[in-house]
């Protein structure tokens, strides 16, 4: 036992200094490429309504933004709809200065998915305030991908 002891405290002892002495850029590298992650909960008995919704909602919008070059890709991730959260989206950017949004692209976005999707900007805002009434969003983070040297 006493054996076991010491043998366990001379690997955490290992591990402890090796963590203590890793460096970024130096033993991994952040990715210039963003993801923001939105965490959903869903009430069970709407999910399926709610993605059905948010196709004529944020899908679209999105896919505009990624044709005009704004965003590199977004998706829409479902989770065990017994559970919370159960929905998540995310939206990749080319970096971190591409989440920074304007008016101009705010309109021309807008001016696109009326145009392509035949959309109505009353009946979509009416469609996502809706959304409040069954859904809560739990978080938002911005990740980069971790690449090990």
């Amino acid at each position: 036992m006493k054996k076991f002891v010491s043998l366990l405290a001379g690997v955490v002892l290992s591990v402890s200094s090796v963590v203590a002495n890793a460096e970024i850029w130096k033993d991994y590298d952040l990715s210039q490429e963003v993801t923001e992650l939105t965490v959903i909960a869903v009430k069970p008995n709407y999910v399926d309504g709610y993605l059905t919704r948010l196709e004529g909602t944020w899908v679209n919008s999105m896919q505009v933004l990624k044709d005009q070059g704004v965003i590199k890709d977004f998706a829409v991730w479902a989770a065990n709809v017994a559970d919370t959260p159960n929905v998540f989206l995310t939206v990749s950017y080319e970096n971190m200065g591409a989440m920074q949004q304007n008016a101009a692209q705010y309109q021309k976005m807008i001016a696109e998915v009326t145009k392509r999707y035949n959309s109505n900007q009353e009946e979509n805002q009416e469609i996502s305030q809706g959304y409040e009434d069954y859904r809560e969003i739990i978080d938002r983070k911005v990740l980069s991908r971790v690449t090990y040297k």
